[in-house]
């Protein structure tokens, strides 16, 4: 069955079914550095983030940190895991505007949480990135995270009916549900690995 997403002219509304389940933790070598973890209760639509649909939610650290994960929460049309592209865009007067960085993500693990949208399976979908793409990210600035799944049909990243995602330009009132995961301030971080992290960023 097919998962129902929003393009740029479809919002449904969840019809749920099963049990419900909330937000596994995160590794335990990571911490959570920002959250909107996926709630059962306000779960109600689907932004596509695949083939020519690409979504962005802005997010803000209160502590700067490294950047070594996410999680994520969506519904699949096709055949999963896939790799995901990860992308952090600059904040321009509340849009986002310009890539910061990009990495290609191939550990991706697929959790089923046991819920499901208009038959559809919803999965905790969990993003780690290799050493060489982590990234710093200082606190108190505004940047917009992309989660874009490359299988070949779609890709519903979940919501909640509030908030200001953009899908291709336009923007709705939804926020994604995500967790950015890592270090906060750089604790852990061997200097030399650190040294080189750095080194291979440009702003």
């Amino acid at each position: 069955m097919r998962c129902f997403v929003i393009t740029l002219t479809l919002v449904y509304t969840a019809a749920w079914g099963g049990e419900v389940a909330r937000a596994a933790p995160p590794p335990p070598d990571l911490q959570v550095l920002w959250e909107n973890p996926y709630d059962y209760d306000l779960c109600t639509v689907g932004l596509k983030s695949s083939g020519g649909l690409h979504t962005q939610d802005d997010f803000s650290f209160e502590e700067s940190g490294v950047i070594m994960g996410f999680d994520g929460w969506f519904c699949y049309d096709g055949d999963h895991p896939k790799p995901f592209t990860a992308i952090i865009f600059y904040d321009y007067g509340g849009n986002p505007s310009g890539r910061k960085w990009m990495a290609d993500i191939t550990d991706v693990t697929d959790i089923d949480t046991g819920d499901d949208l208009y038959g559809v399976d919803v999965y905790h979908t969990k993003l780690l990135l290799n050493e060489e793409d982590y990234i710093f990210i200082e606190a108190g600035e505004t940047y917009w995270l992309e989660l874009y799944w490359t299988g070949f049909i779609d890709c519903g990243w979940l919501c909640e009916n509030v908030g200001n995602a953009r899908q291709n330009g336009h923007e709705y009132y939804l926020s994604t549900f995500f967790r950015i995961l890592g270090t906060p301030s750089g604790e852990g971080v061997e200097p030399a690995s650190w040294g080189e992290i750095k080194a291979g960023f440009s702003e």
